[in-house]
């Protein structure tokens, strides 16, 4: 069953239940944001990489992602890691959101959904075709 949050809170409300929920990255936060008094550009990338791995590990258990998520989305943070998204992959999901509508309704799934192509035959001259369906 797919957890979902009130669409109503405010970033406020966001924040606060973050914070109240015994988030992950209040152990470390430079584990999520880079090294204090270090620009990211100047973090050596194999020491980011690593870095941005261990906190999507603790974001993967952490009991708030959900919440986390939500208000990196609306807030778009320029840098850090937030519900295991680097800041350009939050900005990359908000962007795809916004160009997707989302339908109250969705029309149901068709169990099978085929088309069909005509493909060129092995016959004589190759000049004989036959059906194939497509899943």
């Amino acid at each position: 069953m797919a957890r979902t949050l009130p669409a109503e809170l405010s970033l406020r409300k966001l924040r606060d239940l973050i914070l109240d929920g015994d988030p992950g990255c209040v152990c470390d936060p430079e584990l999520f944001t880079g090294p204090a008094g270090i620009e990211p550009e100047d973090e050596p990338e194999t020491n980011q990489a690593a870095r941005i791995e261990v906190a999507r590990q603790v974001c993967a258990s952490c009991p708030v992602r959900l919440p986390c998520l939500a208000y990196a989305l609306r807030t778009r943070p320029a840098a850090g890691v937030w519900a295991g998204f680097t800041a350009e992959e939050i900005t990359g999901l908000a962007a795809a959101a916004s160009r997707r509508p989302v339908r109250a309704n969705p029309a149901p799934l068709r169990e099978a959904n085929r088309l069909t192509a005509t493909v060129p035959g092995q016959g004589k001259g190759g000049a004989s075709a036959r059906s194939a369906e497509v899943a």
